[in-house]
């Protein structure tokens, strides 16, 4: 490791490690990008990225109605990613169980179930399941009388987010980038219209190329050039419950019409969330974007009061009770699609946030996609354009309540 001196030079300083940002970089130094460095507050997937839940899945195949084939080529690209690291690296944890999207009511399955059957962008091997099927498929966990029916998207997977972005930060190291953790980064360099770099509570680091992944910090730094994003930061729980003989080859299952429950299977065990768990943050007062990992426990609280006698009619054989909980800071946007994207007027200045709780998904993708456009200005692979700041004018969604009023419903 180098020594922090007042005028240390790199090509691309990436700002953040978690998954966004330890994606970019790895894209950054498979593209010939030169010397990169990725600053971090804490340690790598210490914050939000590390309280992901980790499924992957093809969610606009039917799932979320305001994505489109470009999202979709992020899950592919997603999917097929983490399989190939994990290949190299075990303690990624990812198996191939599928995401079964499951209906309690007839209503729920029109609305929500249904539609992902017979999707035009279903993916291979995209099947209806009865309500025995369901049974069966998830080992027992879910009986067939708790539910209507459902539909099995084969392909998607299941990793420790945790564990995949601390691996993504080791290959980066391993293709010539530095990670400097426990290094906070205060301000943007800025001279005659251009990033030069930033400034850290160890120095400075110069650089004519920086980018941004630093999540609900964002805007803090932006503020420096003029900018401001529109994002919602948004506390979202995580419950992990003890081990109960889940059997390992459950699929996730994705249950829309109980707020968006999922559930996926935890080392024999259970971890859960839904809606009743999440809160956004001008709700939680001035505590959220403190540290890394909030912790608020009234969160927990209504989990329990409002989604687990749900759970429990879900799941009525097995242990759904709070082992450990921790929360994460996803970012949401007005329309639900990421910021992806040079600064506008600041040249050099890369934005990559707004994961829409889908970082984990969509982030190998991002980091491919916004390393093309750091280095030659565009994409050959996908369509950047949907993802431009400059999408939004300065003046737009000025709260963060306006965001959270603009956002769409997931169908």
């Amino acid at each position: 490791m180098s020594d922090h001196s007042e005028h240390e030079v790199a090509d691309v300083i990436v700002v953040g490690a978690g998954v966004l940002g330890t994606s970019v970089a790895h894209h950054l130094l498979t593209r010939g990008a030169g010397r990169v460095v990725v600053v971090e507050a804490g340690t790598s997937a210490a914050a939000t990225s590390g309280a992901g839940a980790g499924f992957v899945g093809l969610w606009a195949a039917g799932y979320a109605h305001f994505l489109t084939e470009t999202e979709l080529a992020l899950e592919q690209y997603g999917i097929d990613f983490y399989r190939s690291l994990a290949e190299a690296d075990p303690t990624v944890e990812c198996k191939v169980n599928g995401n079964l999207y499951l209906a309690t009511t007839e209503e729920g399955w029109k609305s929500w179930v249904e539609p992902v059957v017979g999707h035009r962008l279903a993916p291979a091997g995209t099947r209806e399941v009865s309500p025995a099927q369901v049974a069966e498929v998830t080992g027992g966990v879910v009986p067939a009388e708790a539910v209507f029916g459902g539909a099995l998207h084969p392909g998607g997977i299941q990793i420790s987010a945790g564990r995949a972005t601390r691996a993504l930060a080791a290959r980066v190291a391993e293709l010539g980038g530095e990670l400097r953790e426990r290094t906070r980064v205060t301000e943007l360099l800025v001279s005659d219209g251009a990033v030069a770099g930033v400034r850290t509570d160890a120095g400075d680091i110069r650089a004519p190329k920086v980018v941004l992944a630093c999540g609900a910090w964002t805007n803090e730094l932006l503020a420096a050039v003029g900018w401001r994003v529109p994002l919602l930061r948004m506390v979202a729980t995580r419950v992990v419950s003890p081990p109960s003989g889940v059997p390992g080859t459950m699929p996730t299952l994705m249950v829309p019409d109980l707020y968006g429950l999922w559930v996926r299977e935890h080392r024999g065990g259970l971890t859960w969330g839904n809606g009743d768990g999440y809160a956004p943050s001008y709700e939680m007062g001035s505590a959220v974007g403190v540290t890394s990992r909030p912790g608020f426990p009234e969160l927990v609280e209504r989990l329990d009061e409002v989604l687990v006698p749900k759970l429990r009619a879900l799941v009525p054989s097995h242990d759904i009770s709070m082992s450990w909980w921790l929360q994460g800071i996803p970012c949401m946007t007005p329309d639900r699609k990421f910021l992806a994207g040079p600064v506008p007027g600041v040249e050099g200045l890369h934005v990559l946030t707004g994961d829409n709780e889908a970082g984990v998904t969509h982030g190998p993708g991002l980091g491919r996609l916004l390393a093309d456009v750091v280095l030659d200005g565009g994409s050959d692979w996908v369509d950047p354009s949907s993802y431009r700041l400059d999408r939004f004018a300065r003046e737009d969604f000025a709260t963060e309540k306006a965001v959270l009023e603009a956002m769409p419903a997931r169908r």
